[in-house]
């Protein structure tokens, strides 16, 4: 039996079962599954893997954007709500199949791609979220709740009327950088440009796998560190409790990394939680280690352009985002979205099944369409601790 199974019980618990609380000395035991050395195939890319962007890019041709409009009124013709919007609802003939195979690159694949070619001043608001809702249903047709209030669509920009300090806001509501991390439990991270910053902004994706094969050649003590259920998340809310878990997982012969830093080491100035364990010194390392490795290893997507939709396989690439700076004629704006594929979503382990779940199986919280932005002035301390 493994160390999963060992600390984190049995198949079915609850989720608030899987906690290890804080009192309890973590007991770490050896995995008992072999772990290759090295991960091979297309998703065990780096920054010198690709000759330009057009090696992850789908570029939508002046038939195709058509063929976009046409989809839209159609689907506004069916007098359908947007969560309704799916390759039936919303056809692309010509464009469908290209973003079927798109979908499968990103589950099989290099676990990331770009689709360009929209204008997103020619659509009004709720238009966008439409054309974006009617692509990714290609991708990924099953949508998931992103908080605690149930919202289906993150509005990712700095909060300019919040008179809270850049460091104590969530990172999305900011304009301060990231380190690399995961979106908690989601399988596709997708994310419409609708407009960038006038400096900085940039995305940078690292592939778990590469992360994995340096980890193995530098450090590979810290492997069993990683994969071991012995990292305590405090998350907080009525969303997404409170857990313990391992970072690093091998899973039906593939490498999954999932974890983020805010969470694991707590926020300056406020009390971690009591049931939740604090990492040691040595955890704390580890995870210096994965982000060091990590941004020797990201690619950088230098051109993002307005329109365009940007899709990650959550499991299988990490992510992050520089500083930016805002003009008042160029606020950086994009529109979040966490996706399922039921026909290509990727095996997961026992401790990552429950939260997968919360976020797009039913349940108390329901979904709210928040399709046009809200202002935010304050932010709850479940939303500083998530992604």
């Amino acid at each position: 039996m493994g160390a999963e199974a060992i600390l984190l019980g049995k198949q079915g618990q609850a989720w608030t079962d899987l906690a290890v609380k804080a009192n309890c000395t973590p007991r770490y035991f050896p995995i008992s599954q072999e772990w290759p050395a090295e991960m091979e195939g297309d998703l065990a890319w780096g920054p010198t893997s690709f000759a330009s962007e057009d090696d992850y890019t789908l570029t939508l041709s002046g038939s195709e954007v058509s063929e976009v409009r046409d989809g839209l009124h159609h689907f506004n013709a069916l007098g359908l709500y947007g969560n309704e919007a799916s390759p039936t609802t919303f056809p692309l003939p010509t464009l469908g199949p290209k973003l079927q195979q798109v979908a499968a690159d990103i589950h099989r694949g290099r676990g990331f791609a770009v689709v360009r070619g929209l204008n997103p001043d020619e659509f009004s608001p709720e238009e966008n979220v439409l054309v974006f809702l009617g692509i990714s249903s290609y991708i990924g047709v099953q949508r998931g709740r992103q908080d605690e209030e149930g919202n289906m669509l993150m509005h990712v920009r700095d909060a300019k009327l919040s008179k809270t300090p850049q460091q104590d806001r969530p990172t999305r509501y900011s304009s301060r950088a990231s380190t690399f991390h995961t979106d908690t439990f989601c399988d596709i991270l997708a994310l419409q440009t609708r407009n960038n910053a006038s400096a900085g902004g940039r995305n940078m994706l690292t592939s778990s796998w590469t992360v994995y094969n340096e980890l193995m050649k530098t450090h590979p003590h810290l492997r069993e560190l990683l994969a071991q259920p012995v990292w305590s998340f405090d998350s907080r809310g009525k969303f997404l409790p409170s857990n313990t878990r391992p970072l690093l997982y091998h899973h039906d012969g593939r490498i999954i990394i999932n974890f983020a830093r805010e969470p694991l080491l707590g926020l300056d100035g406020v009390r971690r939680a009591t049931d939740v364990a604090p990492l040691t010194d040595e955890q704390r390392r580890a995870l210096d280690v994965v982000e060091e490795i990590a941004v020797r290893s990201q690619v950088v997507l230098e051109a993002s352009r307005p329109g365009d939709m940007l899709f990650v396989n959550n499991h299988a690439v990490l992510h992050s985002r520089e500083a930016f700076e805002d003009s008042r004629e160029s606020p950086r704006y994009l529109v979040r979205m966490w996706l399922k594929n039921p026909e290509l979503a990727w095996a997961l382990p026992r401790a990552l099944e429950a939260g997968n779940a919360r976020i797009y199986g039913q349940n108390e919280l329901g979904e709210q369409w928040n399709i046009v932005d809200a202002p935010r002035v304050m932010f709850r301390l479940s939303e500083r601790l998530s992604s």
